[in-house]
């Protein structure tokens, strides 16, 4: 793991065009920071979100952006991981909250990123469910069915490594390739007979449906799969104490969260517009993570010992090898030359 990392230009230039091609834009855009006059701050910070009941979901509605970072800040709402890095690619963006498989396949295409977060690693929110008719119970119960799912999606590699980890072919199940918006609808019908799908859908699904499995089973399978943060590397070489209030930013909402939950999940049911249950059951099902475990090597690891996170996406990186969503698969060196905690470590230090 190094502060910095760089990525061949020819395998940014190889790849960027593709990534362009497969990428959504934001629901809105500008250029990215500028320096400011003297040259030690940008004029402006733009942080790329998707809507997640998280830490920087509380931390946006909350406006800690704007007290800790000290310049104005424009927070922009994208569709999916894949626009955002897109948005990294032109510049457009400064951080951005993506999937950890959006992040293996920024890294892996030579987008020059480095991830700085673990928003939260994904357990009960994301799951495998079963009709309530075919007393499901494992995979085993779902030999021969129907099993709906995203395509290329955490919870496409999720499903596939549990069915290897308990001992299955994928030929034993059919997969079917739909969106979480064609799921239930699928469901209804009878087109599938199980899906493994995230919340709000999930929800839906077990009105009539059970959950076989989670993806917090499969990360004890050794297949963790996250939320995280990932910023452009010339942004944070440029400017490192402003990633670091970035990161004093998401652990103060981590705090919050952890020592008056009942608040956090008020904030998150507002800024979503969700009932507090759903926003319960859906913070409920995920692990947020402080800073200082951020370092743990469960987690990120420290730039003297890498963490679990490099080995996690360097098994994503086979996966999207796998299902030709790249062409070449960098090493776990690689990897781990595109994870920066030393942020972290500045604004733990700081705190002493």
């Amino acid at each position: 793991m190094k502060k910095n990392h760089m990525f061949s230009k020819l395998l940014f230039l190889s790849c960027s065009a593709l990534l362009f091609a497969a990428c959504g834009g934001a629901s809105s855009a500008t250029d990215s920071s500028t320096a400011s006059a003297d040259g030690d701050l940008p004029e402006k910070v733009v942080i790329a979100t998707l809507e997640m009941p998280n830490d920087e979901g509380i931390a946006k509605a909350e406006g800690y952006f704007e007290d800790e970072l000290g310049v104005p800040v424009e927070v922009v709402q994208f569709e999916s991981g894949k626009a955002i890095n897109q948005a990294m690619v032109s510049g457009a963006v400064d951080f951005g909250l993506t999937g950890s498989g959006s992040a293996v396949l920024g890294i892996a295409s030579g987008i020059p990123i480095e991830m700085i977060w673990i928003h939260e690693t994904l357990g009960s929110v994301e799951a495998l469910a079963a009709k309530n008719a075919l007393n499901a119970t494992s995979l085993e119960d779902l030999k021969g069915k129907n099993i709906g799912v995203p395509f290329a999606s955490t919870a496409h590699y999720s499903l596939l490594r549990a069915i290897t980890a308990s001992g299955f072919e994928e030929t034993d199940f059919t997969l079917i390739d739909l969106q979480p918006s064609d799921i239930f609808a699928a469901w209804q019908r009878g087109d599938i007979d199980a899906a493994y799908v995230w919340e709000p859908t999930l929800s839906e699904l077990l009105a009539d449906g059970n959950i076989v499995l989670h993806s917090g089973d499969v990360a004890e399978m050794g297949y963790m799969t996250a939320n995280v943060e990932i910023v452009r590397s010339e942004f944070g070489e440029a400017y490192p104490e402003i990633v670091e209030k970035y990161i004093a930013s998401v652990d103060k909402a981590v705090t919050l969260y952890r020592e008056d939950p009942d608040q956090a999940i008020s904030i998150i049911a507002k800024s979503l517009n969700i009932t507090e249950e759903s926003a319960k059951l859906q913070m409920e099902g995920q692990n947020w993570i402080s800073a200082a475990e951020q370092l743990d090597a469960a987690n990120l690891g420290t730039s003297e010992a890498v963490g679990a996170m490099a080995a996690t996406m360097l098994d994503m990186g086979q996966f999207y090898l796998d299902q030709g969503n790249i062409t070449d698969l960098p090493s776990e060196e690689a990897f781990a030359e595109g994870i920066n905690t030393t942020y972290i470590q500045a604004y733990l230090d700081s705190k002493e």
